[in-house]
């Protein structure tokens, strides 16, 4: 079994105005599916981030991957990284160069999965099997413009909770999540209180404002939403301000920006930075780096988690074959009971209360 041929495809999808505290969304998202093709006709699929600089990326890599077996993906990645090199220091969080470790996942992804269509297996198979057979998807929650979309203008905490008893009852969500640092701290912490009365007790509520509040306005919100947040996500910039905020606040912070690659775990463990890890296969080097991660985990520390990351707009639109390698990956990874994967609106149809196990080989189509 070789690879016969590495092929890169952009694609831009409609995205709505959503807001965010990068700004607002563009009304085109672009994204980049990678296939591998086998020369026994088998073809895996994967995707990553889109632009020039992925697609320029993943055709230097191909003479690399073209001719070369597919299981063999660790001599594989030490060739990509020996030709593109790891991620330089203060590289942007999402990757959006593909350089090393991103770069690789696009390709592994890929790689993996045509080897689970070859082998009849699914992915969460390769990856040393299931430790869960259903995965929840918690609702992503966007203050928005209005657009040509059903969803209508979101820009304050009334609208908010409307949002969010549309997505639960069309989609079933048993959890839900409200992307912050857009209108003042304080507005967005009305909003999660009204949507703590709104849910009942019962439903997890996660804030996440991407590192746009001082260390004071994060523990001041911190202290006002005591109760009503499972976790608080980034609230500030860097390990060091997380951990100012970790110190005081009465929920476990959460993060998929301070903590991105296994050289972050040892400071952000020895200052006490985060209680959860939100994973994300593109940023650690892989569906396999990111199953690694349990086994570099601090167990004596009973607050800390792993928990897989997002599939939703901040980290790329994703579509349905991302969605099914983070699927795949959380039905694999150990530590990961607790969260759910947090599903943009309208995206995955149906009931997301949990997601079932795929029948089809590879991450399912």
């Amino acid at each position: 079994m070789r690879i016969a041929d590495l092929r890169a495809t952009p694609v831009a999808i409609g995205d709505p105005p959503l807001r965010s505290a990068f700004g607002l969304h563009a009304p085109f998202a672009l994204r980049t599916i990678v296939e591998v093709e086998l020369d026994d006709g088998n073809v895996g699929i994967g995707e990553t981030y889109g632009g020039e600089a992925p697609l320029r990326a993943l055709e230097r890599a191909r003479p690399a991957v073209v001719g070369r077996d597919p299981w063999q993906l660790t001599p594989l990645r030490i060739e990509l990284e020996r030709l593109d090199g790891n991620r330089p220091a203060g590289f942007a969080w999402e990757s959006r160069a593909l350089a090393g470790p991103a770069l690789f996942s696009a390709i592994e992804v890929a790689c993996l999965d045509a080897i689970g269509r070859a082998s009849g297996r699914p992915v969460a198979d390769l990856l040393g099997g299931r430790v869960r057979d259903r995965v929840p998807f918690a609702a992503y929650l966007f203050f928005k413009h209005a657009g040509d979309d059903a969803w209508g203008e979101v820009m304050t905490p009334e609208a908010v909770v409307g949002e969010a008893r549309t997505m639960r009852d069309r989609y079933g969500f048993h959890s839900v999540k409200l992307k912050g640092g857009v209108l003042e701290p304080d507005r967005e912490a009305e909003a999660i209180l009204m949507l703590r009365e709104a849910l009942g007790p019962d439903v997890p509520l996660r804030l996440d404002p991407n590192a746009a509040w001082s260390v004071p306005t994060s523990l001041r919100i911190a202290d006002h939403l005591r109760g009503a947040l499972e976790y608080l996500e980034d609230p500030t910039p860097g390990i060091d301000g997380m951990s100012e905020v970790a110190k005081r606040a009465p929920m476990p912070v959460a993060t998929n920006m301070c903590v991105t690659q296994f050289d972050h775990i040892a400071p952000a463990v020895a200052k006490r930075a985060v209680g959860v890890i939100l994973t994300d296969h593109h940023m650690w080097g892989g569906m396999r780096a990111g199953g690694a991660l349990p086994g570099f985990w601090p167990r004596r520390l009973d607050a800390l988690e792993l928990a897989c990351g997002d599939l939703a707009r901040r980290h790329g639109p994703r579509r349905g074959r991302d969605s099914g390698a983070y699927v795949r990956l959380r039905h694999a990874l150990p530590l990961a009971d607790r969260r759910g994967h947090q599903g943009r609106k309208a995206t995955h149809p149906g009931r997301l209360g949990g997601r079932p196990e795929w029948p089809r080989p590879g991450c399912g189509d």
